[in-house]
């Protein structure tokens, strides 16, 4: 054995380092992929403290690193037919006692932070009024015109400042009093297509009368 070894040490070397540049080749590879998974962006809009229209809109960041909250838009879906997207902003008081994400509803969200984005009623009779839509939200009359509704939270990510968007679906279920989400969760928005129409929507959002028209 020790002669075979010893005629074929030039052919087994190269077979040897072969092989060990393939381990440690697919080793690098597997490390870059988990290192890249866990810089992903990962945040969840989820509904929190009951199931009807006072329920509140959570906004879940579980990446690991901060992600910085640019605006937030709703989508309104009623029964005829139309749709209006809105931005829903929060007022600014003339002399904030604070200026954190949860109270102007802009800025930076840490990780495994969440932040209350406000309750669904609000969030839709905001988005209800700049669209001009009829009904009194206190008798639930604009909840019987809205068959669904979205809510699309446009984000800055990463150490390139990647925006990404993250929407989640609500449907309506006004007899019974109850907003129920979309069983397939928050799907992210970081494609070229969706990063050029989440720009679009910033900066709609700081024109005045900026209402959009039924689609």
């Amino acid at each position: 054995m020790w002669q075979f070894i010893s005629e074929h040490a030039p052919a087994l070397t190269v077979i040897v380092t072969g092989v060990t540049l393939i381990v440690w080749t697919v080793y690098g590879q597997i490390m870059s992929a988990n290192q890249s998974r866990q810089l992903q962006t990962r945040v969840f809009i989820t509904q929190g403290n009951g199931s009807g229209p006072d329920s509140t809109c959570l906004l879940s960041n579980m990446g690991k690193e901060f992600v910085f909250l640019r605006g937030v838009f709703v989508d309104l879906y009623s029964a005829d037919g139309n749709q209006y997207t809105e931005p829903v902003e929060k007022e600014w008081q003339e002399q904030p006692t604070s200026y954190a994400t949860e109270d102007i509803g802009q800025g930076p969200i840490e990780a495994s932070q969440q932040l209350a984005l406000g309750p669904f009623r609000w969030l839709v009779a905001e988005a209800a009024r700049k669209a001009g839509l009829n009904g009194n939200d206190s008798d639930n009359t604009l909840w019987e015109q809205i068959e669904s509704f979205g809510i699309t939270v446009i984000i800055t990510a990463g150490p390139y400042e990647q925006i990404i968007g993250a929407e989640r679906r609500f449907s309506v279920d006004a007899s019974n009093g109850e907003v129920r989400p979309d069983p397939k969760g928050t799907r992210l928005r970081a494609a070229r297509r969706d990063v050029r129409s989440l720009k679009r929507q910033l900066r709609a959002m700081t024109e005045a009368g900026g209402t959009s028209s039924p689609s």
